[in-house]
């Protein structure tokens, strides 16, 4: 594999204002990359699901929820907002965000993401998702919907497909 990518995720936030709050005291170096959103449309009982990427251009990412036209503001109940970072920052380009949002996208199909559902990434790719909690510690109970992104996908266009563990168990405890 070419291409081995860590996310790892912080949230969940439950609004754009917790989450402002979040990056002001923890984002200084504006490394924070991806987010997935989650929460009900108004008249619909299921979670629906969207994710994206930004840049960072102007700052924290809490920024891009400032368009009135995102799709955030569609989902209004029930709404989980996470953000994600790359662990290899120094390496990782902005073609290599733009492949593992491909990645998560082609593999998870989340309904708001309407461009890149049809689309898999043009490499072998492994992406590993790891979750934190916003105090930073490693969240190991998986309740959220957000959580149902598998923690390891596997693109091989070699063996024809994507493959993935929804869940990783812990093997051996050391001390």
């Amino acid at each position: 594999m070419n291409h081995t990518f860590v996310i790892e995720w912080v949230g969940p936030f439950n609004n754009i204002d917790s989450l402002k709050d979040w990056e002001n005291k923890n984002n200084q170096t504006f490394e924070y990359k991806f987010y997935i959103v989650t929460g009900k449309l108004k008249g619909r009982r299921g979670i629906t699901k969207y994710c994206g990427i930004t840049d960072n251009r102007k700052g924290y990412l809490y920024c891009r929820f400032y368009d009135k036209n995102h799709k955030v503001h569609r989902l209004e109940r029930n709404r989980n907002i996470w953000i994600g970072s790359v662990t290899n920052r120094e390496a990782c380009t902005r073609k290599d965000i733009e492949l593992c949002e491909t990645m998560i996208i082609s593999y998870w199909q989340p309904e708001e993401n309407t461009k890149k559902k049809s689309y898999y990434p043009s490499e072998p790719v492994v992406l590993i998702n790891r979750w934190f909690d916003t105090t930073l510690k490693v969240r190991y109970n998986k309740i959220y919907p957000a959580q149902e992104l598998s923690d390891v996908i596997l693109y091989d266009e070699c063996n024809g497909g994507v493959f993935g563990t929804k869940r990783l168990k812990q093997l051996i405890k050391i001390d």
